[in-house]
């Protein structure tokens, strides 16, 4: 059985047939359809053992996701699609394409082919999203930036992607004109906003003579290039990940059959995560709105949730401890909310119970994407009754394998397919994966046999519910031992006066790395916290390996990326140059 959280999608394409009503959940409809994911199963076809392997069966529009999405704005032009929570507006599909329509009209007249690359640098607004699915629309390349990076990274990502028209908030502006400078670029700059020296974009919402007749452009192949993503690099230089019509179209289809995604979402993911733009995909598809705001607040989110009835809720595991931090109001209204999903990052089990507590009448969930795969990765469909039992018994799960992906775990020094409970590489294939990275040897990334190396290290149990163990580049080694972080983390985070932890491997002569633990505790603090009190609290629960050899320093707060992921990268050179 999928539940459907809305009334009036088009699930026809999926042979889909309405049963009944159901009024224990805030959907509306339920659907049944075949879910063949009951059980994790052995790929027949290649005979390989412990790979797992489910179909989704789609027919996407052989011209390309603007037509798609054109379509369906259409059919659901009196549908909410936007609800601006800063301005207190409400904008229907049907405005929302009109301003579509104009832009990609505008747009045309500068020459633009699917060569060419348009540039977002953006934060959450009620215009945000128009060049993006207007530049779909033109089969016009789109890539996203966040206003809050460093100079260093823009100028990169710049140069990277060679931008014909960049679309910037005021105050990102200086950011974009410096690096479009710095690039030697020619670049046109739209300022969501007034200015006297570069385009402004309300022109691009001015009446067009073709707007009437306008049609998007078809694609030459689904694997043309439809957004290009860059990779928060916390393990790395950022890499443009080039995503195509066909992977990005098949995740958008897969996420309300998993049930991740409702009537009303709330996300605070801009359009430089790809979280932002499968949720936005999706919910096009299924005329589903957004709550649209610019910065998070916790006070606000609480408020949010139960003034837009929302049913989705998507953040990182910083919104998750943020909630947490400042509780529950009292008489809020929270029985809309059928899930609030963890992703980009992973928080702990005491945490999750403890959101669990606070939203009884809600899944409450981690899963697991990556920008490679265009998406999702592993989730658990909250409409599959098996899944929720495997939800709510498996706290620390990320959920198992979506249909549409083929996945093995390899051991990383026998390269042999890992049995349950082993740990190993996940390796993916899937008509969802990247096309490759931009400007970069891609052949690294992928096996001999043709499986994408997603560089995380898992294991899954007898159910096939797949758990997170770490990144491989973050891995630390001391003297030939592999040292995961995030196990340490999850240790530390269990101490009572421990509010957020990093750990990083400082470098050692002898030993290759120790780890240290970099925590900001707790406030206010009732009793005294100290080095010798962790280091302490620690060892009891790991192994020889596994100590605290560099010590801990506390800190006031940890830096993050806009998406609320941890910049360990920075942590670490701010350690080794002594500003922590």
């Amino acid at each position: 059985i999928v539940c459907a959280q809305f009334i009036s999608q088009d699930y026809s394409s999926f042979g889909i047939t309405p049963i009944f009503s159901f009024k224990r959940i805030p959907w509306n409809m339920v659907y049944e359809i075949e879910d063949p994911q009951d059980e994790p199963n052995t790929n027949e076809e290649s005979g390989e053992e412990y790979t797992f392997y489910t179909p989704f069966k789609f027919e996407p529009d052989p011209r390309g996701l603007g037509n798609y999405l054109f379509n369906k704005m259409k059919k659901h032009r009196h549908h909410i699609a936007q609800y601006i929570a800063d301005t207190d507006e409400e904008q229907t599909y049907g405005e929302l394409l009109l301003r579509c329509v104009r832009t990609a009209c505008h747009l045309s007249t500068r020459n633009l082919t699917k060569d060419d690359v348009i540039v977002l640098c953006s934060n959450n607004h009620k215009e945000s999203i128009v060049p993006f699915i207007a530049s779909l629309f033109l089969n016009v390349p789109v890539a996203s930036m966040d206003p809050t990076l460093s100079l260093m990274e823009s100028v990169y990502l710049v140069k990277d992607v060679k931008p014909k028209i960049i679309f910037v908030v005021p105050e990102g502006l200086e950011l974009m004109e410096t690096s479009v400078k710095q690039a030697g670029l020619d670049t046109e700059i739209v300022v969501y906003g007034s200015s006297d020296t570069n385009t402004e974009f309300s022109s691009f919402l001015e009446p067009h003579e073709n707007e009437e007749k306008f049609a998007p452009t078809e694609v030459d192949s689904l694997k043309d290039t439809a957004v290009i993503m860059f990779s928060s690099g916390t393990t790395g230089l950022p890499k443009g990940i080039i995503l195509n019509h066909l992977g990005l179209l098949g995740q958008a289809l897969c996420l309300p059959v998993c049930g991740g995604i409702g009537t009303i979402y709330l996300s605070y993911s801009t359009l430089y995560w790809i979280s932002a733009v499968v949720y936005q995909l999706a919910a096009i598809i299924i005329g589903g709105a957004k709550v649209t705001v610019q910065k998070m607040d916790p006070h606000e989110t609480w408020k949010l949730i139960d003034k837009y009835k929302v049913t989705t809720l998507f953040g990182a595991p910083s919104l998750a401890a943020a909630l947490l931090k400042v509780g529950r109001p009292e008489g809020l209204d929270t029985s809309n909310l059928w899930s609030f999903i963890i992703g980009g990052g992973y928080i702990p089990k005491p945490l999750l119970l403890e959101l669990r507590d606070l939203l009884p009448g809600t899944f409450v969930y981690n899963a697991y994407g990556q920008t490679e795969v265009s998406g999702v990765l592993t989730t658990f469909k909250t409409a599959n009754v098996k899944d929720t039992l495997y939800l709510h018994s498996k706290p620390t799960s990320v959920g198992l394998i979506i249909p549409g992906l083929k996945a093995k775990v390899v051991d990383l020094y026998t390269g042999k397919n890992c049995g349950p409970n082993e740990e190993g590489e996940l390796r993916i294939k899937s008509e969802f994966l990247m096309s490759g990275y931009l400007n970069q040897d891609t052949s690294d990334s992928f096996d001999s046999e043709g499986w994408m190396k997603t560089g995380d290290i898992v294991t899954y149990d007898e159910d096939g519910c797949f758990y997170i163990k770490d990144r491989i580049k973050e891995m630390i080694k001391y003297k030939g031992w592999h040292i995961a972080p995030a196990m340490l983390e999850q240790v530390i985070m269990t101490h009572p006066l421990v509010a957020q932890v990093v750990i990083i491997g400082i470098p050692h002569d002898a030993d290759g790395d120790h780890p240290m633990a970099v925590i900001v505790p707790k406030e206010p603090l009732t009793v005294s916290i100290n080095e010798e009190d962790i280091i302490n609290f620690v060892e009891e629960r790991v192994t020889d390996t596994m100590r605290l050899r560099a010590g801990v320093k506390f800190v006031s707060s940890i830096p993050m990326t806009p998406s609320g992921k941890i910049r360990r990268r920075d942590v670490k050179k701010m350690v080794l140059d002594g500003d922590l």
